[in-house]
């Protein structure tokens, strides 16, 4: 079978001829370049309309077929500028018509991750950035799941729109790489990660604050790469670190960036875990990519009918249902024509509930402290990040983590009392909780049991939130559940409704603050939210009971309404409408 697949998200027209075992025999790209500003959604729609019909017949010349060869045509179905979409969803409707072959709409942020998969990675965590999306995403529960993203503006457009302010072309990515190698100091911008999220808007504005100082433009740059970067690469392992992948997938046109990708192999290389990146005609937007995954879904039963294949400006990667992971065709390994580019080893460490552990920011060590049984939390330095940043951000997180659990446990928070800490090799020696994380007995709780413990949850952040804290990472995985009897190995679970004693503790305050702001709380709500939606799709009726349990155990009602309210407004923002 060939595929045709035409991608025309945003400034980027492709058009890709692949075959059903991955083969890759054209991929043409025009790209769209405004005279000046950001992209203009229509002229870029002129220009995908002016060039199209001359880069399909490149692209079927360089393939060697003739439109008859052709068996599927698949185009982009979303995200991305209304008019683009429209511009390649029309002529994709048409050859399909003309030719009598089968339409597949393709999910482009999905696209990105198939073909990247072609590489030999079978069930990697991508990170995806590009200039409208940045976002780290993994398979999970038959759809691929957001475990963090942009808050705010796409990696890609910050990059555009700091380059704009100094004239550079567009896009601006390649040019500031340049002026980054030449860069000696790293200046201090803003280091926004809030769990598996990022921010780039408050770094977008120090960067210019910066310009306007008069700082050397090359120490700019190269400021602004490793902060952003290592924000990236951080939430990437954070991510890893919660499914337990071994494998992390580069994708999306700032992936193209060396020094991204380096970073990346560190994080990998210290993980124990490899990192792929398709090269740079497979990372950036392109029409080989929309053909594979049409091959994908069209080999595991699916097609777009002529009135269901309307575009969605807003089409979410978790909206897709990944039937074709289920398809031995989706393991093919790569051909060589892809020029796989992978780093690290597959080897994995501890992978139980036991010591020593990694996490994706401290490694844990069983031990005894005067003769009580302890977890040496070790934030270990980071081969990815700049040292000074690095030591800083190790440093300060420690010191906070110490004061908000001490602070937490006094609000009536149960977390693990701290016994000792080191500042300066930034180690914290805390309480040993015989438990397990939420993330691992979820499933084998009754719906009643489960739905107690959830609420049990909501009062737990209620209380924190009370105290003005906001944790910054509630996910499953530093949620626990402490049975009452440490020494039964079956007491964490639910067996047949004999319901066991406990409780819910609240572990990891690294990504902790004070603050009592309803968009601070909002994001906390929505941290939990999403790791549900991402990790725990299948009990994501029983979170209402958190949520519930939330709103009646705040003191002050008002305030944690405004907190729900924001967590929903956050969910209706264009990120994540």
């Amino acid at each position: 079978m060939l595929c045709l697949g035409l991608e025309g998200t945003a400034h980027t027209l492709g058009v890709g001829v692949v075959d059903e075992k991955g083969t890759v025999m054209a991929n043409v790209i025009r790209m769209y370049r405004p005279e000046a500003g950001g992209i203009h959604p229509r002229e870029a729609a002129n220009h995908h309309a002016e060039v199209l019909p001359l880069a399909i017949q490149e692209a079927l010349e360089i393939a060697g077929v003739t439109p008859n060869n052709i068996e599927l045509i698949a185009f982009s179905q979303g995200p991305g500028l209304g008019p683009c979409l429209r511009t390649a969803a029309t002529a994709a409707r048409a050859l399909s018509l003309q030719l009598d072959i089968p339409l597949i709409g393709v999910n482009h942020c999905v696209a990105h991750l198939e073909i990247g998969r072609l590489l030999g990675c079978t069930d990697p965590v991508l990170l995806y950035a590009s200039g409208a999306n940045t976002q780290v995403i993994a398979f999970i529960n038959g759809k691929y799941r957001v475990f963090g993203e942009t808050q705010d503006i796409g990696l890609g457009n910050m990059l555009d729109k700091f380059g704009r302010t100094l004239e550079l072309p567009f896009p601006a990515g390649p040019r500031i790489e340049e002026l980054a190698l030449e860069g000696k100091h790293l200046l201090e911008l803003p280091y926004s990660v809030k769990g598996m999220d990022v921010a780039f808007s408050g770094i977008l504005t120090a960067a210019i604050s910066q310009v306007e100082k008069g700082a050397k433009l090359p120490d700019i740059c190269h400021s602004l790469q490793e902060t952003c970067f290592a924000m990236l690469v951080e939430v990437t392992e954070r991510a890893m670190a919660h499914t337990d992948k071994s494998e992390v997938l580069l994708g999306g046109g700032v992936v193209r960036n060396q020094r991204l990708f380096e970073m990346t192999a560190t994080m990998a290389n210290e993980r124990g875990t490899e990192v792929f990146r398709p090269v740079g005609g497979l990372c950036v937007d392109n029409g080989a990519m929309i053909a594979w995954t049409g091959i994908l879904m069209h080999n595991a039963g699916l097609e777009t009918s002529i009135e269901d294949s309307g575009v969605n400006q807003k089409f979410r990667t978790d909206e897709v249902d990944v039937v074709w992971r289920n398809e031995e065709t989706c393991n093919i390994v790569a051909k060589s024509n892809l020029e796989p580019q992978s780093m690290g080893s597959p080897t994995r460490g501890n992978n139980d509930h036991g010591f020593p552990k990694q996490g994706a920011e401290a490694t844990l060590n069983l031990t005894r402290h005067y003769g009580v049984q302890a977890v040496s939390k070790a934030r270990v330095p980071k081969g990815y990040r700049d040292k000074s940043l690095d030591t800083t951000i190790r440093k300060q997180r420690t010191k906070m983590e110490a004061k908000l659990l001490s602070r937490a446990r006094c609000l009536g928070v149960p977390t693990p009392v701290v016994l000792d800490i080191d500042p300066l090799e930034s180690i914290i020696m805390i309480e040993h909780l015989h438990g397990v994380p939420l993330k691992c007995v979820l499933d084998e709780w009754s719906q009643g049991f489960r739905r107690e413990r959830l609420a049990e949850v909501g009062a737990v952040v209620a209380r924190l939130h009370d105290g003005g804290i906001v944790h910054g990472d509630l996910t499953t995985s530093n949620l626990m559940w402490v049975p009452a009897n440490k020494n039964d190995e079956k007491s964490h679970r639910d067996v047949k409704g004999s319901n066991p004693e406990g409780k819910v503790a609240l572990l990891d305050f690294g990504l902790a603050s004070m603050d009592d702001q309803p968009e601070a709380q909002g994001v906390d709500l929505h941290l939990l939210e999403e790791a549900f939606k991402s990790a725990h799709v299948q009990h994501i009726q029983d979170l209402d009971a958190a949520f519930e349990s939330y709103l009646d155990t705040r003191k002050d009602p008002v305030a944690a309404k405004k907190a729900l309210d924001k967590m929903k407004e956050i969910e209706s923002r264009g990120r994540y409408a």
